[in-house]
């Protein structure tokens, strides 16, 4: 039996690494800030907002010294731009939407921010022009976070020894689902294969959401039984990096593609999967045997609903293990996880039988 590692965003910040995309958009207002400072310029302007100086002293000593203070804290400096006195935000459709949901929720879920706008624009108001400059909006923001991205990823990290221990664990029976547990009893001969030897995955795969190399720290020397499948893409290669929406479940979805209009589908994942070949390896390697899958920082959201319901309801699929968050406050987001889970699937019996329970799931890393 094999094993996937499903690895999110959350593995990274597991690791210290800030690459949520909170910690890139407050990123992206130091580096517009300089923009003005660096320019003696008045006016900034990008596909994302056009940003104002109205301040006549806004390049006095004070002023300046103040944003030296600032620099480093993304935050301040966004907090320090909405003041109307000083400076006029002109926002673009899709970035509003990102500003709004950082300053009330605290996150964002950028792809799912336009797939939103995306079907606004083209089935309700049925405007081409929207969609166009929507698409420019997400590219520049793709741009942009590759650019983030890289200068994330040369920060060195150390594996933390529980991921690496999980990773590499043998199977429990209590982890496998029914149907499983019966496959593996006819294919072991016994009905005690738990007890009688441990059973450890035969191949490994990382299946790795996030555009870093953090992954790497978990793969071996002996490379036989173990790969990692950058699945988006990788920073190192931006022509690589898939950056969209992957929902074809959504019951919008037909819809767009009833359109007959190719901007609508340009940055639909499951499309964009097919300019190389790391979604076949997947599939490869789900056919091949059964398989657990394991849930590192993963939300499980909707921008990845395709490619996840075909994990998750696949023959081969005998378990989902989250490893889920815990907070410094004891309380943790494994209940918020089973049920993002849960959307990805149109059998819920199977589901409930395939998802490990929380008595037998452990957080990632303890805070």
């Amino acid at each position: 039996m094999n094993r996937i590692i499903l690895i999110g965003n959350g593995f990274d910040l597991a690791h210290g690494l800030k690459t949520s995309y909170a910690n890139f958009f407050y990123w992206y207002w130091t580096q517009r800030r300089r923009e003005l400072i660096n320019e003696y310029s008045k006016i900034s302007e990008d596909p994302l907002c056009k940003l104002t100086t109205l301040d006549n002293n806004a390049w006095s000593i004070s002023s300046y010294s103040d944003f030296i203070y600032c620099y480093n804290d993304g935050k301040k400096i966004f907090e320090e731009l909405q003041n109307k006195e000083k400076y006029l935000l002109e926002l673009s459709s899709l970035f509003d939407r990102i500003c709004k949901s950082v300053e009330t929720k605290g996150w964002v879920d950028i792809e799912n921010e336009y797939y939103g706008l995306l079907k606004k624009f083209a089935l309700e108001e049925d405007n081409e022009t929207k969609v166009k400059k929507l698409n420019e909006q997400l590219q520049f923001i793709q741009d942009k976070l590759v650019e983030y991205l890289s200068w994330v990823n040369k920060i060195e990290v150390k594996p933390i020894e529980s991921i690496k221990s999980a990773i590499n664990a043998p199977f429990m029976r209590s982890n496998i689902s029914v149907e499983g547990q019966q496959a593996l009893d006819v294919h072991k001969g016994t009905i005690n294969w738990e007890r009688e030897f441990p059973l450890l995955p035969d191949i490994i795969m990382l299946l790795n959401f996030n555009y870093t190399k953090t992954a790497e720290l978990y793969c071996p020397n002996d490379k036989h039984s173990f790969s990692i499948n950058q699945i988006h893409g990788e920073v190192a290669k931006p022509e690589s990096v898939i950056f969209g929406y992957g929902d074809e479940m959504d019951e919008k979805y037909k819809e767009l593609v009833n359109k007959n209009d190719n901007l609508l589908l340009g940055n639909i994942k499951s499309i964009k999967y097919l300019e190389a070949d790391n979604y076949r390896k997947m599939l490869e390697f789900i056919e091949a045997d059964h398989y657990q899958v394991c849930i590192m920082g993963h939300s499980c959201g909707n921008s990845d609903r395709t490619l996840l319901n075909t994990l998750f309801e696949h023959r081969n699929c005998v378990s989902i293990k989250p490893y889920y968050y815990k907070k410094k406050d004891g309380t943790d987001n494994y209940l918020d996880l089973v049920q993002n889970i849960s959307r990805n699937f149109n059998d819920m019996k199977l589901m409930r039988d395939r998802v490990v329970n929380k008595k037998y799931c452990k957080p990632l890393t303890e805070p």
